[in-house]
């Protein structure tokens, strides 16, 4: 293999790496019935006044996607002045078991993210504090 083709797959591997760092996973449910469900943004790092969304993803506590979800679970976003955003979940296509919603973040800080409904017979009520947003201010150039 060229050095440039383990460049090129080192970088991948640690991107693929860093964006999973930056979800948060939860478990609930038992037994057969032990799901994970992690979440975060479609873009990390989030800055406010760009298009970003929900990044939802739910597996089986042996790892298989859970697929067929979008009606069953809710998602609310709190902004961290407190205003509620209801998000509509859709299944991301192509993507088993992975789920998201569109929005555009406009107050820096951190937000947090409500999930409930059922996956199978597990209830889930969880709660994340996603990770901060910085002002698009600090990426502007000149």
């Amino acid at each position: 293999m060229n050095k440039t083709l383990k460049t090129f797959l080192a970088s991948l591997l640690l991107i693929t790496f860093a964006v999973g760092l930056a979800h948060e996973t939860q478990t609930v449910g038992q037994g057969e019935e032990q799901y994970n469900v992690s979440v975060g943004y479609t873009t990390e790092p989030a800055y406010t006044g760009e298009r970003n969304g929900l990044a939802l993803t739910v597996r089986t506590g042996a790892g298989a996607l859970v697929e067929n979800l979008a009606n069953s679970l809710t998602a609310e976003l709190t902004a961290p002045t407190g205003e509620k955003l209801s998000l509509t979940l859709r299944a991301v296509h192509g993507q088993p078991g992975s789920y998201t919603d569109d929005f555009v973040l406009t107050q820096p800080g951190v937000y947090r993210l409500t999930v409930s409904g059922f996956i199978g017979g597990a209830e889930v009520n969880l709660t994340f504090d996603l990770h901060e947003v910085a002002p698009i201010e600090e990426l502007r150039f000149p």
